[in-house]
């Protein structure tokens, strides 16, 4: 059975539960709703700490974060899956402002959301990757001490990947 990542459907829904904890005060309780959501134990402190009625649990950005952290761990990612989770969260970091005129939590939102996967975008990036195979001049294998099979290597660049994220959680073709 796939894990599903995240019980709220939105970020503002996380942020009424950790609102609920924190007026209780029941700090326990606001640092397990934290790192079940893949956020830091100082976060849900700072948070129980603030006296500004304003301040929230998280933004959007920092539960999408937290999302795919745990979505990595879970899938124990290494090297370039590891790369490829990395470029989603720098996508995230420069994404607000970037589109200024518009929503700059959508993106941030899209992947918050628990329908959305990383597993998904992993496997598009790899498929795309498959499909763009290609031949390593064999003076390069043979100088690297390989056999001549190993020549063939499979290629997502970033900006392919860049499009499958945003295809893939946007719905958008950028």
């Amino acid at each position: 059975m796939e894990k599903k990542f995240g019980t709220f459907n939105t970020v503002e829904e996380l942020n009424r539960a950790a609102a609920a904890q924190k007026e209780e005060g029941d700090l326990e309780a606001l640092i397990g709703l934290a790192t079940e959501n893949g956020l830091e134990k100082e976060d849900a402190e700072d948070y129980m700490d603030s006296d500004d009625a304003e301040d929230t649990l998280c933004n959007e950005t920092m539960a999408a974060i937290g999302k795919l952290k745990l979505e990595a761990e879970d899938l124990k990612l290494e090297s370039q899956m590891k790369d490829w989770k990395d470029f989603v969260v720098q996508m995230l970091m420069e994404y607000p402002t970037q589109h200024m005129e518009e929503d700059g939590a959508a993106l941030a939102n899209a992947v918050f959301n628990p329908d959305k996967k990383l597993l998904d975008v992993l496997a598009a990036g790899l498929k795309m990757a498959s499909k763009n195979r290609v031949t390593i001049d064999r003076r390069i294998t043979k100088e690297a001490g390989l056999p001549e099979s190993a020549g063939q290597i499979g290629m997502c660049g970033r900006d392919e990947l860049k499009k499958i994220i945003l295809d893939y959680y946007m719905g958008e073709k950028k």
